[in-house]
């Protein structure tokens, strides 16, 4: 299979600071996105982009420097609370949706320009998968794993009409040019128009012959413009919700549509569903292919063109790019990208003592994605951890294990969205126990391995799931903290930790027998790194420390808080907490050998906001 895809960080403004009143999150900003990017646009003027990700946080960019110049931030928790997977801005540029995995399904709307949190739409059953404003900017509609779609009046901040039909998820929504009507496709490969005064169900939209992941509507005609998993562009008559044509077959599923603002080109995304990562621009009504834009690695879900008509932009890739590209001739303007990388490879020395990971993909075997190319040295008694360096050469290292004496592991494909979705347990070539996942548990089985002792089995997953079974298929428990695809794994020779690397740009160490988390690193492209306990004990390069902070939330209804590690003094750089955390497996130990049983995070993060505001 191919490789797949897949917070502002700025300083907290010290204007009256609201004090920590839940637990603080730690996080980190390398500098862009760390997890897989759902959408982006440009602000009305042109001058700003806007991005939202699976790593919780929607980033305003400054096009004229390449720079976040500020964040949004809601409600997060540690698992995969606070995931974005759908973002719109008004037309007119005042408000600004987010949905996503969010502790009640709602619908996050901030004004946009002063960043505020005004109100929570409710009324969805389960995570949000698309937004769309009106062109008018009065209504709004969002698309849900719950099968339906909402019309909202963003004016009364209310549900206007539910619109019931589909019968699996609603992955694409979008407005005719006039504000009436309202197209959803979804994955039941079916599309269906809708009339915005009444919720009146008034066509459904069928030809498609797999998942519907992309609509967008022309500006100037109100043609819809409709993608699918089965690689194909569909035109249909925006009024009546008729067939027109198949606009084009681009070889791949379509992950992503946006029209340019004279309807005159359709730019294209792309999905994993087929061999390429290319987008794509076609001419209207033609279907004339432009041109091919070959500058991502990896799919691209997010699409978008300037207002003027001149620029395209598209996010995705391995390391979450924002690449923004003449839309005339494909000619790279700009990135927009932080120096974080995804991590394909994770190993252990055969002696235990060095851990290594590696940054580049070459291959799609689930125990071997690449090389080891940086190791770091586990602490000891009289010894702390290492910096991160470049390994020569990984043959002694130990990678995951998919075989112990006569059990083996073995991937197949499964469930109902083509991924090798089924682990099987085997014993001399038989299956004894399988093990499937599915949209609530990481869809596939990225990655696998026996621990040495043969009895447990360790799955990473998508969408952060790292999993350990028995032998019979039946779950001992879930290792909590990757937020992106985990794509490898290892365990320690001696089967006491447990390594993993994700598209999320860290590589975590955890306690294998207990699942409490130990220890996460990040390397940078740059050099600078940082490793952290769950405590937020860490150790940096000299520079590295700028690329962390604690996010405090302050409820589902506010926006987060947010205090950087320069704002705390330094009190949590302790390079001791951190070796005594891996060396003790808990970080619980760590701290008693510390003499700091009476810890209190939030104290400290309260003290630091009181100083602030003196």
């Amino acid at each position: 299979m191919h490789k797949t895809l897949i917070t502002l960080l700025l300083t907290l403004s010290i204007t009256l600071p609201t004090l920590a009143a839940e637990k603080p999150i730690l996080q980190i900003d390398p500098g862009g996105h760390k997890a897989k990017i759902w959408d982006i646009v440009f602000t009305p003027d042109g001058r700003s982009l806007v991005s939202a990700s699976d790593d919780k946080l929607i980033r305003v960019w400054n096009l004229k420097t390449g720079r976040t110049e500020r964040t949004l931030r809601g409600q997060i928790g540690e698992g995969q609370e606070g995931k974005i997977y759908a973002m719109a801005l008004s037309p007119d540029g005042r408000w600004l949706a987010a949905g996503g995995w969010t502790s009640g399904d709602e619908i996050r709307l901030y004004n946009f320009p002063t960043g505020k949190l005004v109100a929570l739409l409710s009324g969805h059953t389960n995570v949000v998968y698309s937004l769309a404003f009106s062109p008018d900017s009065r209504y709004l509609v969002s698309g849900s794993f719950d099968n339906k779609a909402i019309l909202w009046d963003i004016k009364r901040k209310r549900c206007l009409h539910t619109l019931a039909g589909h019968t699996e998820a609603i992955y694409a929504v979008a407005f005719t040019p006039d504000s009436k009507r309202v197209v959803t496709g979804s994955l039941d490969h079916s599309l269906r128009l809708w009339q915005v005064r009444n919720g009146k169900h008034l066509a459904t939209l069928k030809g498609h012959t797999d998942k519907v992941q992309a609509v967008a509507i022309s500006p100037q005609d109100g043609t819809i413009a409709s993608g699918s998993w089965d690689q194909t562009i569909r035109l249909w008559n925006g009024r009546t919700g008729r067939f027109i044509k198949i606009l084009a077959n681009q070889g791949t599923g379509v992950g992503s549509l946006s029209f340019s603002h004279d309807g005159r080109y359709l730019l294209s995304g792309v999905t994993e569903h087929g061999p390429n990562r290319n987008c794509h621009v076609y001419s209207l009504p033609t279907g004339k292919e432009q041109l091919t834009y070959k500058g991502h690695d990896n799919i691209v879900l997010a699409t978008a063109i300037s207002p003027d008509g001149r620029w395209a932009a598209t996010g995705g890739g391995d390391n979450q790019e924002i690449q923004i590209w003449r839309l005339r001739d494909g000619k790279l303007k700009q990135r927009l990208v932080g120096v974080g990388t995804s991590t394909w490879t994770v190993g252990f020395s055969k002696d235990g003592k060095t851990l290594a990971w590696g940054k580049t993909w070459t291959q799609s075997c689930p125990t071997n994605r690449g090389p080891l190319e940086y190791h770091i040295t586990l602490p000891t008694p009289t010894r702390p951890l290492g910096t991160p360096k470049p390994l020569n050469q990984d043959k002694n290292y130990l990678r995951a294990q998919d075989q112990w004496r006569s059990w083996t592991l073995r991937t197949r494909q499964g469930g109902n969205y083509g991924y090798q979705a089924i682990l099987q347990i085997r014993h001399n070539n038989r299956t004894q126990a399988s093990i499937e996942r599915g949209v609530t548990d990481g869809l596939h089985h990225r990655s696998y391995a026996f621990t040495p002792d043969g009895q447990t089995i360790i799955s990473g997953g998508g969408n952060g799931h790292l999993t350990a079974y028995n032998r019979a298929g039946t779950k001992l428990g879930s290792y909590i903290g990757h937020t992106g695809d985990v794509w490898a794994v290892a365990v320690s020779p001696d089967g006491r930790l447990l390594a993993s690397a994700s598209a999320d740009q860290t590589v975590r160490l955890w306690n294998l027998q207990s699942f409490e988390p130990l220890l996460t690193l990040n390397h940078g492209n740059d050099g600078e790194w940082v490793a952290w306990t769950p405590t937020g004990h860490y150790t940096a390069s000299p520079n590295g420390d700028n690329m962390i902070g604690w996010q405090i939330n302050q409820g589902i209804d506010k926006a987060a808080d947010y205090v950087s590690a320069d704002q705390m003094g330094k009190q949590l750089n302790r390079s001791d907490i951190v070796a005594n955390t891996v060396r003790l497996l808990s970080v619980k130990q760590a701290l008693a050998q510390a003499g700091l049983t009476d810890f209190n995070l939030e104290q400290l993060i309260d003290e630091a906001l009181k100083n602030m505001s003196d």
